[in-house]
């Protein structure tokens, strides 16, 4: 997958929250502000300042959203958007290019139905109080954070051309004899199987992918990483644990918590004076429980008067809902982890570098590197104005 760009870096942490109310009440007190105060509001950077004119988001004109300086012309609110924040939290985006100080067009400009990301997690020191994150993470949303690789699966939204290295789809048909072409889903699908995981080796930062010589190791590399596609991308909902249970809110969480716990003996999540069970201790274990709470209980640290410290002052039922399909995927994708361990100790033979270079995949084209170059879309430039992509 040789295109890949950064995550979106937003320079701005109140353009993003849990919660869409919290994002209506951001925006009406920012347009609302008088023009220096709303400056001061708008946290400048080098990037982004409220005099700055930029395009819109690809895919976003019309929609709310507006291409004249925030300063003069803030317009309605910008449509909010799904978005990936770390590896497995969703957040609200205002998706407004005026707001983001590296929106990454590129990215906006390949979402389609069919499409997903492949995030390259940067490496952490893992503690044992704190594991560290898996290698790689499957999404459907772009991802915020500008530390993270972003792969995606297609360079075009209607999925007409995939961002594989020519030739490796041909190559591995030949070499594993296949009877039905091989896709850039089942190569996503094989990729995930052997990298979403906290020991992938690595290379550079990158995780390394082994190529299998076996046709049966394929599939079977194919059919598990379709399994972890499908938690990773957020269809946890009405799922049961690996042992058969539910998770359910044992008592509900009345008013903010201010803390999160666990206790493994009854295996309860403690969310403040709320109780969630059970809760195995490999999705305790994961450090993304800790960041999904943290996300949303950024804005009790903000500094006062600024539009980051708006949040809710009460606990919404769906933060609660949220947090127990996280709890069921990870502990489902911890339960598929030693088979993928194991898919990669006894997998071999593998596909080596050389052969690939006989093949003419390696070296990759410069041209594969780079994002597709022509787009059959108008998009609105700074201050109105189109061009033809």
């Amino acid at each position: 997958m040789p295109w890949s760009v950064r995550g979106i870096r937003t320079g701005r942490s109140w353009v993003l929250c849990a919660d869409p109310e919290v994002l209506d009440e951001r925006w009406r007190r920012l347009v609302e502000a008088t023009p220096e105060r709303r400056a001061e509001l708008f946290e400048p950077t080098r990037s982004r300042t409220p005099d700055s004119a930029v395009a819109a988001l690809p895919g976003q004109a019309g929609q709310g959203g507006s291409t004249h300086r925030l300063s003069r012309v803030p317009g309605p609110r910008p449509p909010l958007v799904r978005v990936r924040s770390r590896a497995f939290d969703r957040l609200w985006l205002l998706a407004d290019h005026r707001l983001l100080d590296q929106a990454r067009p590129e990215l906006w400009r390949v979402l389609g139905p069919d499409q997903r990301f492949l995030l390259t997690l940067p490496p952490q020191q893992p503690t044992p109080a704190a594991p560290d994150s898996p290698a790689t993470v499957v999404s459907t949303e772009l991802p915020v954070d500008p530390r993270v690789t972003v792969h995606p699966l297609h360079r075009r939204p209607d999925g007409s051309e995939p961002n594989v290295a020519p030739g490796l789809l041909a190559h591995l048909s030949r070499v594993l004899q296949a009877t039905a072409p091989i896709t850039p889903a089942d190569l996503l699908a094989w990729i995930t199987a052997v990298t979403a995981r906290p020991d992938a080796p690595r290379s550079g930062g990158d995780p390394l992918v082994p190529l299998p010589r076996s046709a049966a190791v394929w599939a079977e590399g194919v059919a598990l990483g379709h399994r972890v596609l499908t938690l990773q991308s957020g269809q946890a909902a009405g799922r049961r644990l690996p042992d058969g249970r539910r998770a359910f809110v044992r008592q509900p969480v009345d008013r903010q918590p201010e803390t999160l716990g666990y206790e493994p003996e009854s295996e309860t999540l403690l969310l403040g004076e709320g109780r969630l069970a059970p809760v195995l201790p490999s999705a305790w274990a994961s450090p993304a429980l800790r960041e999904w709470f943290e996300d949303r209980i950024a804005f009790r640290s903000a500094e006062t008067g600024t539009l980051q410290a708006l949040g809710l002052t009460v606990w919404p039922q769906r933060a609660t809902t949220e947090l127990l399909e996280l709890t069921t995927t990870l502990s489902l994708l911890a339960e598929l982890l030693p088979a993928q361990q194991q898919l990669v100790a006894s997998g071999g033979p593998w596909i080596g570098r050389a052969e690939l270079a006989d093949a003419g995949v390696l070296p990759v084209p410069a041209a594969a590197r780079r994002p597709a170059s022509v787009f059959t879309c108008q998009e609105e430039g700074p201050e109105g104005q189109y061009a033809l992509l």
